[in-house]
């Protein structure tokens, strides 16, 4: 079989079981890459050995750990399906160690930083200022990611009783979101602007959804006229590591966050430098040991 009618195929497969646009385009990707390198090589893809996997996998071993993460993964993936399509025995990726990704501390916000950008958005005036201001008092308040934040619809906000649907998130599972007070307040004054009816993108000028990297450069034009240097994803860190710090509740926090596991929570835990200052503290005095 060509490895392009397999990963059509593949690709098909995913997108029925509901896999993510983004994670079944990084698939695509990979696997094309590594397609081209067959084709290169005069190697047949129903063929391949473990070593001649492993020969194209050192070529690029010079990529950052989360890259070379998400090619073993798509490898992976796409062996097995093939293995239970019945078009290779044996899947040569099997037992091939995923690179450990850095994970830095979350970057969050300090209060002085979210009073500066929340001041610079109140008195930004015009119609698209207070789009930009929904929009991102919305991840900080809400903590949607960027792809949640250009597809959300009206249709997927309850304003009555202050709850926001995610249908399907990263994760692939949906989430209900509880609305902050003031967020709520913010929204439906933007609707009001906004003038468009419930089946409009929440945060478009004109009713269709914008794109994610749309809400990228909307970001980086607002970061460049307040001063503070932030990011959206910033802003769900942000969210993240002030409402876990002020409820103390890491489940509540992994469920507004559509986390999978709270061990992907527990990262914002030790952001919380504060309170190990006030752990640190309780160590006697150098003299007083």
């Amino acid at each position: 079989m060509l490895l392009e009618v397999a990963i059509g195929e593949f690709l098909a497969d995913l997108e029925l079981a509901g896999r993510a646009v983004l994670t079944r385009k990084r698939h695509r990707v990979e696997l094309g890459l590594w397609g081209r390198w067959i084709a290169a090589e005069g190697l047949q893809w129903q063929e391949m050995s473990r070593k001649e996997l492993q020969r194209y996998l050192r070529q690029r071993a010079g990529l950052s750990a989360s890259t070379r993460a998400n090619m073993l993964c798509s490898f992976r993936v796409f062996f097995t399906w093939s293995v239970d399509q019945e078009y290779i025995a044996r899947s040569p990726a099997v037992n091939f160690k995923t690179p450990q990704r850095p994970r830095p501390l979350p970057r969050a916000l300090t209060l002085a930083q979210v009073r500066q950008l929340v001041s610079h958005l109140a008195t930004s005036a015009g119609r698209r200022a207070r789009r930009d201001e929904a929009m991102l008092l919305t991840a900080l308040y809400a903590g949607l990611r960027g792809c949640e934040l250009a597809t959300l619809h009206w249709s997927h906000i309850d304003l009555a009783e202050g709850i926001i649907n995610i249908r399907i998130s990263k994760m692939g599972k949906g989430r209900a979101v509880p609305i902050h007070p003031a967020l709520l307040a913010v929204l439906i004054s933007w609707r009001a602007v906004q003038l468009l009816d419930s089946s409009a993108a929440v945060f478009s000028l004109e009713g269709t959804a914008i794109r994610a990297g749309r809400v990228v450069k909307i970001a980086q034009k607002v970061r460049a006229a307040s001063g503070v240097q932030f990011t959206t994803h910033e802003l769900r860190h942000t969210f993240a590591t002030w409402t876990l710090r002020r409820s103390k509740n890491l489940y509540a926090v992994s469920k507004s966050l559509g986390h999978s596991q709270l061990r992907q929570t527990e990262i914002y835990v030790s952001a919380e430098v504060d309170d190990l200052r006030t752990a640190i503290n309780q160590l006697p005095g150098i003299d007083l040991w």
